[in-house]
């Protein structure tokens, strides 16, 4: 009996060992199967995202990057050499410097020195050294002057006002400072140059412009101070020059900014030339005739944008072509790995810059019924990856529109000051038949221009609806 009971133990741990062993073998067998099915679904979602990544970035390889198109190979061609004697694009880079530093030598030095980081894959910009050693020292000379009460707030295009606050602000600037007096020197040197083209080659979108907002700055104290000190006399004589330099700027520039700063500076001037006109009891026939010479009106090549036009497609494409392979701290990774410089240039070019040459070309007439209702951007299929990311950031469409009326804008005025010169000589009653019948009209009707006897104003609607286009008489 004991030995059967203890066979009949024996025979049941057996079994229960057995059973465990079996357990653990099916156990085995499971975890091995789960092991091969992770491994399986592991891989083929490592397929399935290098084919994403790979129908995404392959075709955006450099490889398969466009050509130019042909109009842009046109376009392009025949650049304008800037380095040439009495450039003032180089004085403007050197305004800032210190007052024993030559500025001509030192926007040169600037420009250099920016050209050669571009050439080294850096961005052309200048590090806080780099500036103070180019510009004298790392103190802010100009701050001083500027600290007065600036009329520079007041913009020309949407106020009547603005020479009348520049004279306000003059009284409060002191003109005996040495750095304004210095300044000054400098402006007057500037506005007597012959040329005024811009070295954009080498450069990026990281580059420091030049000094634009200090020269219109000089330029407006210059202009008020020759109004104060000599009254229209002096005005006739300080807006010769500088509206001469500026003009000459109109058809010189090669980009949209300089173009800008030139019509901002012209509106200045004619404001200015308004405010004396209507505030001087009688005028000279010396006075007239100065008067009428620098009112001729704007000719079609200091109206037109296409140098401009030309110069910001030149500053996108030949720049990309050297600039640094670096993604900006402003844009996306994916978006820019997504990104074709040439096909971004072409599609920039079809989408935005054809229809801004196309409105270049039209009348005024034509281009204030055409030009009102902003251009559409190319349409384009998300699911397509090739050039996504240029196409992504060319999604809103710059509008050039708005430009170019600036420049019929100021072919207006330059009508509208030589309208008011005609009515000083006429009797006041008699201003309404004289306004109907001078060839001086609407820029963009070719009709009178709109008189309102009880303001004593004389105007026209500029193409942006938000500027100003009025005199008063």
């Amino acid at each position: 009996m004991a030995r059967r009971g203890f066979a009949e133990v024996f025979l049941i741990c057996f079994r229960e060992a057995y059973a465990r062993v079996k357990v653990s073998s099916t156990e085995e067998k499971s975890m091995n199967h789960a092991r091969s099915l992770l491994f399986k679904i592991i891989t083929r979602i490592t397929f399935v995202m290098g084919l994403a990544l790979a129908i995404v970035f392959i075709p955006n390889l450099a490889i398969f990057d466009e050509r130019p198109l042909p109009e842009i190979n046109q376009l392009l061609d025949n650049p304008i050499d800037p380095d040439i004697e009495g450039n003032a694009y180089y004085y403007l880079y050197g305004m800032a410097a210190a007052s024993n530093k030559d500025p001509y030598e030192v926007g040169k030095a600037v420009i250099q020195t920016l050209q050669s980081k571009h050439a080294k894959g850096e961005f052309a910009n200048l590090t806080e050294h780099e500036n103070n050693t180019l510009y004298g020292g790392s103190d802010k000379w100009d701050a001083e002057w500027q600290a007065h009460p600036q009329a520079a707030k007041c913009n020309s295009r949407l106020r009547s006002d603005c020479f009348a606050q520049l004279l306000a602000v003059l009284k409060e600037t002191s003109s005996t400072e040495p750095r304004l007096l210095t300044q000054m020197k400098r402006y007057e040197q500037i506005i007597r140059l012959p040329h005024f083209i811009e070295d954009m080659t080498q450069l990026d979108i990281t580059s420091p412009l030049p000094d634009f907002f200090l020269v219109m700055k000089l330029g407006e104290l210059s202009q008020a101070k020759a109004y104060a000190e000599s009254g229209l006399d002096g005005l006739i004589v300080s807006s010769q020059q500088d509206m001469k330099f500026w003009r000459m700027t109109l058809t010189d520039s090669q980009t949209l900014i300089g173009k800008m700063v030139a019509i901002a500076s012209l509106r200045r001037n004619l404001t200015g030339l308004s405010y004396a006109i209507e505030n001087a009891p009688a005028l000279t026939a010396e006075q007239i005739h100065q008067l009428q010479a620098i009112l001729t009106p704007l000719k079609q090549e200091e109206i037109s944008m296409e140098k401009k036009l030309v110069g910001e497609l030149r500053f996108g494409i030949e720049n990309w072509q050297t600039a640094p392979k670096k993604i900006p701290d402003d844009q996306s990774v994916l978006l820019w790995l997504m990104t074709q410089p040439m096909a971004s240039a072409n599609w920039y070019y079809r989408q935005t810059l054809k229809p801004a040459f196309a409105f270049n070309k039209m009348s005024p007439a034509d281009f204030f019924e055409h030009a009102q209702t902003p251009t559409k951007p190319l349409e384009f299929s998300r699911f397509n990856p090739y050039n996504l990311g240029g196409k992504i950031y060319q999604s809103k469409n710059w509008q050039y529109a708005s430009y170019i009326g600036r420049a019929h804008d100021l072919a207006g005025i330059y009508s509208l000051v030589a309208l008011q010169l005609e009515l000083k000589t006429i009797a006041k009653q008699d201003w309404p038949t004289a306004i109907k019948s001078s060839h001086h009209k609407n820029p963009y009707t070719k009709k009178p221009f709109d008189y309102d006897a009880a303001t004593n104003s004389l105007g026209f609607s500029c193409f942006s609806a938000t500027d100003i286009c009025q005199i008063q008489l």
